[in-house]
């Protein structure tokens, strides 16, 4: 009995240095795990298992694999037979390695000893996965959408008309290219994963004067010329500046054209002089004079063009050198010679000055245009000027001296008629105009009788 008494303390004693050593080595081990600079099992960073690895050590595995992958990724950017192939570097592309090799790091390094043991088992049991990030500079985008632009833009010209003594040539258009910029950004913005092609989105710029269009220009549709024999050198200095300033423009289909617009102001500082216009129905001398001339000159050759005349006035009297009706007055700020080209081809205005006239040619398609037109104006009323007596007891007696020159008035239609194979086809009432009369005024002495009434009293008195 005493024996196994004995026996007792000893083997508790074994036990518990056992117990202590199991504790101890198991204390150890956790500390060394603890302790560890290696990332623990289970973690990765994308496909790359980083398990026991030092950050160097990972780090270094990571960017072997992904920097030389970088290096084989490129961007094709195509347009027609244009070909950019862009390596993502270009982009400033990068991984940030760093970050994502701390995270992994960090994973069984943060709380007490007990959570962590506790994510460090739920890691290597489970796994934890980590994505790698990246990052590009926008502006590296821009610049290399900006260098494609200076490859590929290319200026719009317009196909150019050039009139030499009747001779015509025209010169190739061009059509513009340009890049639409920003909406490439945002297509390599969105392409930086996939690295798909991308067709490059660009604008093209069509001319509106063409050759093929201008080349319908092949001859004169109409043309007129009025004679300012008799005028003084001031006012045919006025018509030929008015009629360069005119000549050489091309109206394309649909455009509106305005005298004014095209002349411009008429004023000593272009070349103007003064000389007699028509204001008010009186002669009256201003700086531009004669320039009407032109513009009526230009709105016959007009009408036998048989464009749409879309704003046009009469004079206040009728001039010498059209028919009556058929005139065009034009005072810059104020009266206006438009047209619209109703046409489906261009129009050109020629006009020069040779001796004492005037001439304006339109030039159109000869082929289209296969009719005439004739302008016929009729004079429906004649409203001759009354007399008008002003009394003055200053005058002689029986005295009449004319104050005011008398003018007889109109009413004007004008029409105009179309022809084909020689006969008229169709007649349109285009104006009706109304030219003022203006009445005589006389101033008038006493009349004779009256006079000798006047005597007779007198006479009386004595």
């Amino acid at each position: 009995m005493e024996k196994t008494k004995k026996g007792k303390p000893v083997i508790l004693i074994l036990l518990l240095s056992i117990l202590a050593i199991v504790l101890g080595l198991g204390t150890y081990g956790y500390y060394n795990i603890l302790s560890t600079d290696k990332i623990y099992e289970g973690v990765s960073v994308d496909e790359f298992d980083l398990s026991f690895l030092t950050k160097d050590e990972a780090t270094k595995l990571i960017m072997n694999k992904r920097e030389q992958e970088l290096d084989e990724k490129n961007m094709v950017l195509t347009y027609g037979d244009k070909v950019f192939d862009i390596n993502i570097r270009q982009f400033d592309f990068k991984y940030d390695y760093d970050s994502a090799i701390d995270k992994a790091y960090s994973i069984g390094r943060e709380g007490n000893i007990i959570s962590r043991i506790k994510e460090i088992i739920t890691t290597k049991k489970n796994g934890v996965k980590i994505n790698l990030n990246s990052s590009y500079n926008k502006d590296k985008i821009y610049e290399i959408t900006e260098s494609i632009a200076q490859e590929i833009d290319m200026e719009m010209e317009e196909a150019q008309f050039h009139f030499n003594n009747g001779n015509i040539n025209i010169t190739d258009e061009v059509i513009g290219k340009k890049v639409k910029q920003e909406e490439l950004a945002q297509l390599i913005e969105t392409n930086i994963e996939d690295l798909s092609t991308i067709e490059i989105p660009v604008e093209i710029i069509y001319p509106t004067r063409t050759r093929e269009l201008l080349s319908r220009i092949n001859g004169v549709i109409a043309e007129y010329s009025t004679s300012f024999k008799g005028s003084n050198k001031e006012r045919i200095e006025n018509i030929i500046i008015s009629s360069k300033a005119l000549s050489n423009d091309i109206i394309m289909p649909g455009d509106i054209f305005s005298f004014n617009e095209m002349v411009g102001p008429r004023e000593k500082k272009f070349g103007y002089k003064e000389a007699n216009v028509i204001i008010k129905g009186e002669f009256t001398p201003d700086v531009g004079g004669g320039v009407c001339q032109t513009s009526t000159t230009l709105y016959n050759a007009l009408l036998l063009a048989d464009v749409d005349i879309i704003e046009r006035h009469h004079h206040s009297i009728p001039v010498k050198y059209v028919n009556i009706g058929q005139d065009a007055a034009v005072a810059y700020g104020f009266l206006d010679l438009k047209f619209k080209n109703n046409f489906d081809f261009p129009i050109y205005i020629h006009s020069r000055v040779v001796g004492d006239r005037i001439h304006i040619y339109i030039y159109g398609d000869r082929n289209a245009k296969d009719y005439s037109i004739k302008i016929e104006s009729k004079i429906v009323e004649t409203i001759e000027p009354q007399e008008e007596k002003v009394e003055d007891s200053t005058l002689a007696p029986g005295t009449k001296e004319l104050v005011q020159q008398g003018r007889t008035g109109y009413k004007v239609h004008t029409y105009k008629h179309k022809i084909k194979n020689g006969k008229v086809v169709d007649t349109q009432l285009i104006t009706k105009d109304f030219y003022k009369p203006r009445n005589f005024i006389y101033r008038v002495g006493p009349s004779i009788s009256e006079e000798h009434e006047e005597e007779e009293a007198i006479e009386g008195n004595e």
